[in-house]
């Protein structure tokens, strides 16, 4: 447990978003870990836990549970401590009677019991930031009416007794839809603690049109619905705290609906820099769905909890995990040249652009589309020079060559004339760490036939004051 804690630290995350379901403390409170185990008949998992968390088997569901909050503060880790769903199971279906308010595994009142029971026992407990309410609401029976009604009660109950916790609200639709707060605001006199949640992946809506559509036009479709059910509360007049409470890809790779959603999303959460969790950390399961040790193919550590699954996890997470925009800077807005399929930024060497690590990258100055792109504290900008040559850093920084736009639905592909008129994008060149411009991919917004992959050529101007 401690070097499985130690190990989430090194990764880089400040953050465990820790499940439970509601049943483990209102029915199963003084059950142990052993008892559990031995009613599945999975001697294995208990010898496995006698080698390596000996001290755990005895403990209850709680006494287990808070070694854990305890191992993670050891090593500098908070903890938002999550109600998954009521009866212990896999999760999420419509029809798992787990999902919504009033279903057979949702009894309203026992919910609120274990909201009010995790706020009091964890009251005090320093790396202890935050409680959801409940993941990932869905099913037959959901109804805004009925979720103003229990959410304001969940939400009282925990401020009421742990005044020091954020409280975390998911919406409908397996916490992809929030759109009712446009016209009906949740009204709450609980100040500064409120904070909305928010899920999506590659499945959030269809997984099959990464096949069939250009993946121009999906990227743009998914941030754009993103936007519509939950990333309006970043701004307009009533702006509220949003936290992408899980988001992932297959880190095995060769997931073809993955390998473009990531870069896509990646992108956009850099550009508003979001707050996130990342489903997951844990590279198998003790039991899930009937098998006993499956690995888990969204996990940051591989199936033995040693290495990482992907091998590139680090670098695709890096810019992810800084701090890009910070409202009490008084620094001026600047912005990181970004590839978000490989995680890379762009940095200056040698009178040359190549990309590296996102921790010491150059900064750029950007006023919009037509605009050059310029070194900050530099007479230079980049500059287009022909079909597979590196843009180069000049002081010509009027010319067409030198004015550049985003030129696709995505907004993720940055071009600029040649010399001799033909449009070109920047794209990574995929036998080194160059920078090169060519013909752009698929950015016309008309032609649904273009599949081509366009990975290479995509890249974000993220604004930071950091």
């Amino acid at each position: 447990m401690n070097v499985i804690a130690a190990n989430v630290a090194k990764a880089g995350f400040n953050c465990v978003r820790l499940s439970y379901a509601t049943y483990m403390f209102t029915r199963y409170a003084n059950n142990t870990v052993r008892d559990i185990f031995d009613s599945y008949d999975i001697p294995e998992i208990v010898t496995a836990i006698e080698k390596h968390n000996p001290s755990v088997l005895n403990m209850t569901h709680l006494q287990a549970y808070e070694a854990v909050v305890d191992a993670l503060g050891e090593h500098g880790v908070m903890v938002l401590i999550d109600n998954h769903l009521s009866l212990p199971d896999w999760c999420c279906a419509n029809n798992d009677q787990n999902g919504f308010f009033g279903d057979r595994h949702f009894n309203t009142t026992e919910w609120i019991q274990g909201l009010a029971f995790v706020a009091r026992h964890f009251k005090g407990k320093p790396n202890v930031f935050a409680m959801d309410l409940r993941n990932e609401l869905r099913g037959s029976r959901q109804n805004w009416n009925v979720w103003y009604r229990y959410v304001s009660e969940g939400a009282k109950t925990i401020h009421e007794i742990n005044p020091d916790l954020l409280i975390i609200v998911s919406g409908l639709s397996f916490d992809n839809d929030l759109s009712y707060l446009k016209t009906r605001p949740l009204d709450l006199n609980i100040a500064n603690k409120i904070v909305y949640e928010s899920h999506v992946y590659s499945f959030s809506g269809d997984t099959g049109r990464w096949h069939v559509q250009p993946t121009n036009w999906v990227c743009n479709a998914t941030i754009q619905l993103f936007i519509q059910q939950s990333g309006f509360l970043l701004s307009g007049k009533n702006p509220a705290p949003l936290f992408v409470s899980e988001f992932g890809y297959n880190m095995e790779g060769g997931n073809f609906a993955d390998d473009r959603y990531w870069p896509c999303i990646v992108s956009y959460f850099t550009s508003v820099d979001l707050e996130w969790s990342l489903w997951a950390f844990q590279g198998s399961y003790y039991f899930r769905q009937g098998n006993v040790g499956p690995g888990e193919t969204y996990g940051v550590m591989d199936s033995d909890w040693k290495d990482y699954r992907d091998p590139n996890f680090t670098q695709k997470i890096q810019l992810l995990q800084r701090m890009i925009q910070d409202p009490n800077s008084k620094a001026s807005k600047s912005h990181i040249l970004f590839h978000p399929s490989t995680g890379y930024c762009a940095h200056v060497s040698d009178k040359e652009v190549v990309m590296g690590d996102c921790k010491s990258n150059s900064l750029w100055s950007f006023e919009g589309d037509g605009s050059p792109i310029r070194l900050m504290n530099s007479a230079m900008c980049l500059k287009a020079v022909g079909e597979g040559l590196p843009p180069s850093l000049s002081e010509d920084c009027l010319s067409g060559q030198s004015s550049w736009k985003a030129v696709s639905m995505s907004g993720l592909h940055l071009a600029s004339f040649a010399k001799d008129g033909e449009l070109l994008c920047l794209e990574k060149d995929s036998n080194s760490t160059k920078i090169v411009t060519k013909k752009c991919i698929c950015i016309g917004d008309d032609d649904p036939s273009c599949l081509d992959d366009p990975l290479n050529q995509w890249f974000r101007l993220v604004p930071t004051n950091v």
